[in-house]
């Protein structure tokens, strides 16, 4: 058997982790909006028409933030066609995703139904049609107090105090060409910085998210230039750069571009993931140093997933959207990228996994039947609610196989984070080889004396199985039992296609 040895020291850190890493994504998108967040309907639907049981398993979930309203989406989306009373809204047809919107749910609706949840909404304002001047007027409807045209407007649809929506996304892909209205870097730069401009003259308390280039992948060509050039151009006035990324063992199933992984490149995706991360940061870090700058830019990764081979992929006016069905190896993809993520908590600071319900979403909705929790929804529910404080740097030796594309790569993913308020550490660890299990070493000796507290690990034999209405509690964690950890050390087997966490505490 393989074996993976890992060593933690709790004064070998990394960064204090953002709870905003355990955000999600909600897009006027399929089924994610209408009929499933919002259902008027339903036999669970509240009076503003979102549905009782999605809002339970959002709140199981632990998501802390959601990004809205798109994606492509708010490209071509005027705002305020989803704001006063719904019997005088239009419906426009969605240039983004060819359908009709309706617009019966809009700002104030989904920022009441987060202010319910008690999590943060991040919006997106559109640069693909609109305009500087119509981005601050947005920030004016929903941040200002009174006093002024749109924010008494907001006063006379309802909503009496300011949202104080705090951070804020310039625009969505717009190095895209499938994007309303794309830009090239020298475009979208000047228009982003004029906007960032007018936000923070309405508010400057607000965050602000340029957009970086939408992916690494082969063929996308605009891929670390066009992070350059917009930082140059921006740097002053942005907080975040953004990047999205989806995860394909599909070839059936591409986006935007040709690739050729299968199941056995999966290793390799944990990688991918840093050499994106590692390059975008290295941008940010050469226009911080050209320009001789104190302020630091950090990374919102504010779309991110793993593209299934059942899921619907958007496009055409008469569409019957479904669900993305994600089976047990999405759920450990899933996994090894959160940890990802918190091995790079110093500069990650927000993250948001692509889409909350239906398409791509870790919640299914039945049209007026039951919602049910994917397989993707345990890891990411177990990253929210133990990842906590600082995360820690590993010494590590890890196991390695051969990929069908990309030679050798590793097939452990581990991260650690350490609570130093109530001595707690949740050790996460991800075996992604689906033939070999694994032997984890693993040392916490600077911690001194150690609690065992808990092993939560979901695998199921076949790694193609998938929670389905019929099933639903199909690919569900169970609870091991985790031996006593002795003078730092303890020893433990990861399965194969596994996602474990394991929790201490120290003796105080």
């Amino acid at each position: 058997m393989k074996e993976a040895k890992v060593i933690y020291d709790k004064d070998f850190t990394i960064g204090e982790v953002d709870r905003r890493l355990f955000g999600s994504f909600v897009e006027h998108l399929g089924r994610c909006v209408y009929g499933g967040i919002y259902e008027p309907d339903h036999e669970t639907a509240d009076s503003n028409g979102f549905r009782g049981d999605v809002k339970e398993l959002m709140k199981e979930l632990g998501v802390t933030h959601i990004r809205y309203p798109g994606g492509n989406f708010v490209s071509g989306y005027d705002w305020k066609d989803g704001v006063g009373p719904k019997e005088q809204r239009p419906v426009r047809k969605d240039m983004a995703w060819n359908v009709l919107e309706t617009n019966q749910v809009g700002t104030n609706e989904f920022a009441a139904l987060m202010k319910e949840l008690g999590m943060d909404l991040t919006m997106a304002v559109n640069l693909g049609t609109g305009t500087p001047k119509e981005a601050g007027e947005l920030v004016e409807y929903c941040n200002v107090e009174g006093g002024t045209y749109w924010s008494e407007l907001r006063k006379s649809h309802g909503v009496e105090a300011p949202h104080n929506f705090k951070v804020w996304c310039l625009g969505n892909e717009m190095d895209g060409e499938w994007q309303i209205c794309m830009h090239t870097a020298e475009e979208y730069a000047r228009l982003c910085k004029e906007t960032a401009k007018i936000v923070k003259w309405m508010d400057p308390k607000v965050e602000t998210i340029a957009c970086g280039s939408r992916t690494n992948e082969i063929g996308h060509n605009t891929f670390g230039d066009w992070d350059r050039k917009v930082l140059e151009e921006c740097y002053d006035y942005i907080d975040y750069l953004s990047l999205h990324r989806y995860f394909n063992y599909n070839p059936c199933k591409q986006l935007a571009y040709k690739m050729y992984d299968t199941p056995a490149d999966i290793p390799f995706f944990f990688q991918d993931l840093k050499n994106y991360l590692d390059t975008v940061i290295g941008a940010c870090d050469f226009v911080k140093g050209v320009r001789r700058s104190e302020k630091t830019i950090n990374i919102s990764f504010d779309e991110w997933g793993v593209v299934t081979e059942s899921g619907a992929i958007p496009g055409g006016v008469d569409q019957e959207y479904g669900y993305a069905s994600f089976c047990e190896m999405d759920a450990v993809i899933y996994g090894g990228l959160l940890c990802t993520f918190l091995n790079y908590a110093d500069r990650v600071k927000i993250a948001n996994q692509s889409l909350l319900v239906n398409e791509g979403g870790m919640i299914t909705t039945d049209p007026k039947g039951k919602a049910i929790r994917q397989a993707t929804f345990y890891p990411f529910q177990d990253a929210a609610k133990y990842a906590k404080g600082t995360a820690l740097r590993a010494s590590a030796k890890l196991p390695e196989k051969e990929t069908e594309h990309h030679g050798m790569q590793e097939t452990v993913t581990v991260a650690c984070t350490y609570d130093e308020t109530t001595g707690q550490i949740a050790v996460f660890a991800m075996n992604c080889d689906a033939q070999e299990d694994v032997t984890l070493s693993l040392s916490l000796r600077s911690f001194g004396t150690l609690r065992s507290l808990g092993w939560r690990e979901l695998y199921n034999e076949d790694m193609y199985a998938r929670n389905t209405f019929e099933e639903e509690f199909r690919v569900v964690p169970a609870d091991r039992e985790l031996p006593e950890i002795q003078d730092g050390q303890i020893t433990v087997t990861l399965k194969k296609h596994s996602w474990n966490v394991l929790r201490f505490e120290e003796a105080r």
